[in-house]
């Protein structure tokens, strides 16, 4: 390993720390003083003040000022919760975690699925009816005008179409969707899995896989985003398997686990676009690790191979249906289009989805992609001409648009299951989550978020000293996510993948909190028992075929 490798992994890995802390700071803070809700405002009721702004819209979003010190209050509860519970978790083994949380997940998952009965409606809808048509041979679809200008939805409409055919083979033609929210669990199963096993091998201290076992017990959004049949949850299992298997590629070296990494990346990005993230976050860490290791050519197979997959999947899914069908989709809206909609206001929140930017624009202009291209460059240039020239609203414009999203703490999940269509009427879970508690379970969301955000915050602060540069990978592909959704498309429905990965890396940052707070409770005898001091084992800060700098000859560190 030369210095330069040695240099440059730690300076990445330093970057990525400093830059996930001052992120996770804001956000931690911004957590205790208020909270980004979701409302439906009707025709008449619009709001415009300095403190509030809600226009008429469906989906407005709604910013709150909390009572901060009741939220200090029960960041510190939930918090002792984890620190008396932890302890008493250290017997389990990976084993045993793995097959509580599968079981668990499921179950939970399975209830609230019959329970809400939800039925899709927008594009949730148009995807699934799609693929269901698809599925028996109708391509007619193929010709609409949504497939022309949402070409990218066909990865996820090819995912959905195979559980078509298999639930349709083994079981009848399906009447409703509840198939594929119950798939939708089993996928959300596999991200817990998942991210579990990463922590795993990314922690000699069992206490982080402990930990993490028991936030996604009580994690309460993903369950219930499960409803909603739009490929987040499905593409994101991919994508956390991609890097799991891609951690396993550098660690143990074999070949086979780099091929089926890539395979997953491929899929991640087929299924839902944004994953493009994912997988310059995991370029970015073989790159890294490239550098610093003796298996320069294989290692570059991998990279080209998790390139390859990532970029011709999707692509090549369009292909098919287009063949299939006989239809030429033609131009689709521009990437530049979602990026200047990103820099405008909307009706819902800065950034938000506005139909005059992007698909109303692209229906007037003909559907000519070059136009629309020329349009939304001199949309956003006006834009950035205007932000430096206004500070002020510059600086409020990105604070509303971060926060609308980040700090929405219930991610849309309890709005997706109340205003869509129903199969029939919800059950009494639903009904209570949905309407009879819903503050109450919206007040739990809000705590729990904090405390994730806290526990994330002060993981990345350990990374700054945690030499294992795979640390990090979590935290990048959440910064990725970030950064990316402040320049496009913003929606707090898109965070909730990125949501799921801050909780399985706030795990490590509670473990830290726990050995800071255990030594001080050893100082009182009546409360030292409950939160014992435990000898840790050393963090892996080095991958096993690395030779210590010692080692390494002249010629090579020349």
């Amino acid at each position: 390993m030369s210095k330069f490798a040695v240099k440059f992994e730690s300076f990445t890995r330093i970057v990525i720390s400093l830059l996930m802390i001052y992120i996770m700071g804001m956000l931690s803070l911004v957590s205790l003083s208020s909270t980004t809700g979701m409302q439906i405002v009707k025709e008449g009721e619009d709001v415009d003040t300095v403190v509030i702004r809600i226009f008429k819209a469906q989906e407005s979003v709604v910013f709150h000022h909390d009572d901060m010190l009741v939220n200090v209050i029960m960041l510190a509860v939930f918090g002792i919760i984890c620190f008396l519970i932890l302890p008493k978790m250290k017997k389990l083994s990976l084993r045993t975690e793995l097959i509580f949380i599968t079981v668990w997940t499921i179950l939970a998952g399975t209830i609230w699925v019959n329970s809400s009965m939800v039925q899709p409606t927008f594009d949730s809808a148009y995807v699934t009816e799609y693929a269901q048509k698809f599925a028996s041979g109708d391509y007619s679809g193929m010709s609409d005008k949504y497939l022309q200008e949402y070409p990218f939805q066909l990865g996820y409409i090819f995912l959905t179409e195979l559980l078509y055919k298999i639930v349709n083979a083994n079981f009848g033609e399906q009447e409703t969707t509840i198939f594929i929210q119950v798939m939708n669990v089993v996928f959300l199963t596999l991200i817990y899995d998942g991210i579990i096993l990463i922590n795993h091998e990314l922690f000699e201290d069992k206490r982080v896989r402990h930990m993490t076992v028991l936030l996604f017990a009580v994690c309460a959004q993903p369950v219930i985003f499960c409803t909603f049949t739009y490929g987040i949850i499905p593409a994101f299992a991919f994508a956390v398997w991609a890097l799991y298997l891609e951690i396993l590629y550098f660690k143990k070296n074999k070949i086979w686990m780099g091929i089926i990494s890539a395979i997953c990346l491929g899929l991640a990005v087929m299924v839902k676009n944004n994953n493009y993230i994912t997988m310059i976050a995991m370029l970015i860490i073989a790159v890294v690790q490239m550098l610093r290791r003796k298996h320069l050519l294989k290692d570059a197979a991998y990279i080209i191979l998790a390139g390859v997959m990532g970029l011709s999947l999707l692509p090549t899914v369009i292909s098919h249906y287009e063949k299939k069908s006989g239809t030429e989709l033609g131009d689709s809206i521009p990437y530049i289009s979602w990026i200047a909609m990103g820099m405008c206001e909307g009706g819902r929140a800065p950034g938000w989805y506005r139909g005059a930017c992007s698909v109303t624009k692209f229906e007037e202009l003909n559907m000519n992609q070059e136009a629309m291209k020329a349009y939304s460059s001199n949309l956003l240039k006006e834009r950035l001409d205007y932000f430096k020239e206004n500070p002020q609203y510059r600086k409020d414009f990105f604070y509303r648009k971060f926060t609308s999203q980040w700090n929405e703490t219930t991610y849309q999940s309890i709005w997706n299951n109340t205003v869509r269509k129903q199969y029939e009427d919800k059950g009494k879970l639903a009904q209570w989550v949905c309407v009879d508690g819903a503050d109450k379970v919206q007040s739990y969301m809000d705590f729990f978020a904090q405390l994730v955000f806290w526990g994330c915050l002060l993981a990345v602060i350990g990374c700054l000293r945690n030499k294992n540069f795979l640390a990090v990978s979590m935290p990048l592909i959440v910064l990725g996510g970030i950064m990316y959704h402040m320049l496009s498309e913003a929606k707090s429905q898109y965070a909730l993948s990125y949501f799921i990965m801050m909780t399985g890396t706030a795990a490590y940052g509670i473990c830290i909190a726990y050995d800071i707070f255990a030594k001080r409770m050893q100082k009182h005898l009546q409360f030292a028992r409950f939160f014992p001091v435990e000898e840790i084992q050393p963090e892996k800060t080095e991958l096993p075929e690395t030779p210590a700098l010692s080692e390494v000859s002249e010629t090579e560190t020349a």
